[in-house]
């Protein structure tokens, strides 16, 4: 990467090995054009993801193309009597045509190799996973020895009915959905609502509302990696083994429903993630479901402090009164 001057034009050469030069009166540096390449190379979930500010993605749009717009590395050059307007419809409609194209052919592997029997199963490994997890992480500091012994007997039930299952299976990455996507197309699309939807959202949220240790804690929070996310919700996988789940899309169950019956007797199964530990559900039910001595400050205490920041926060401290002076006195 070496930048220059070639006939007082200020050159740098990329390092694709293509030349730009900058137009006359531009006023941006290499490293200011070197930089915004390599934004354009980045996951756009990578590059946006701290763009949370209402407005923040136009601007920073408008900036980057604004310095781009400064260099010229030949090939933008028209064509004579090239139309831009045409160009750019020409452009979407290939667009167009290729996510045709895709959604036909996901038509035809569902066609093919949809089964709703290898779907369920699926389904039923990764909440029957998030469940053992659950019962370790309770095992992490039980609140009794009942407490200990029966999240130790649950966690073995659950380890040995997820080995049967996947053994049943096979590959779960291999089980696409009635729409045709596979998991890992399902886990990219999910980090991006991830992102757009929830995150933004809520930092937009919490930074009105001045709840600064939260806001700093969620801006912390660093992009997990796709492979890292539920294909079912918009949710980090790890999120399920702590009852956790984010189904962003889901509307409300029809009223008057079975469904929307269930959803009021069992506050949380409706937006609960099929992927997600059961264990919440079963406490609700209570019973024999529910462990010994399990409460929601020890479900908080077992919460990695970043979940426990966002989603368990300290109640607030009451104020202490101020003593005034009485100035009519």
């Amino acid at each position: 990467m070496t930048d220059g001057r070639c006939a007082d034009a200020v050159q740098v050469v990329a390092p694709n090995g293509v030349t730009w030069t900058r137009i006359p009166d531009g006023r941006s540096s290499p490293a200011d054009l070197l930089r915004e390449l390599a934004q354009l190379t980045m996951n756009h979930v990578e590059r946006e993801w701290d763009w949370w500010q209402e407005g923040r993605a136009q601007q920073e749009h408008d900036r980057q193309w604004a310095i781009l717009g400064e260099w010229d590395n030949g090939a933008s050059r028209r064509k004579p009597h090239q139309d831009p307007e045409a160009s750019a419809e020409a452009f979407l409609a290939e667009c167009d045509r290729r996510h045709e194209v895709e959604k036909q052919q996901r038509a035809a592997r569902a066609t093919e190799l949809y089964s709703k029997e290898r779907e369920s199963l699926r389904l039923e490994l990764m909440r029957t996973e998030a469940d053992a997890a659950f019962f370790a992480h309770v095992l992490a500091a039980p609140a009794s020895k009942e407490q200990q012994h029966a999240a130790e007997r649950r966690m073995a039930e659950r380890q040995t009915a997820a080995r049967e299952l996947r053994s049943k299976l096979g590959d779960p990455e291999d089980v696409i959905d009635h729409d045709g996507y596979y998991p890992a197309e399902r886990r990219t699309s999910s980090l991006s609502s991830h992102m757009t939807v929830w995150r933004h959202p809520m930092l937009r949220e919490l930074h009105k509302a001045k709840q600064r240790k939260r806001f700093k804690t969620l801006l912390a929070m660093r992009p997990p990696a796709p492979a890292s996310m539920c294909s079912e919700c918009q949710a980090p996988s790890q999120w399920h083994e702590y009852a956790l789940s984010l189904c962003l899309f889901r509307p409300a169950p029809p009223a008057g429903s079975p469904a929307e019956k269930l959803a009021r007797l069992l506050p949380g199964w409706w937006r609960r993630c099929s992927a997600c530990t059961a264990y919440q559900l079963e406490h609700q039910w209570g019973g024999t479901l529910a462990l010994p001595d399990f409460t929601g400050e020890q479900w908080r205490a077992m919460l990695p402090p970043m979940l426990r920041e966002i989603f368990a926060p300290d109640p607030p401290k009451a104020k202490k009164a101020v003593a005034r002076p009485n100035r009519w006195r």
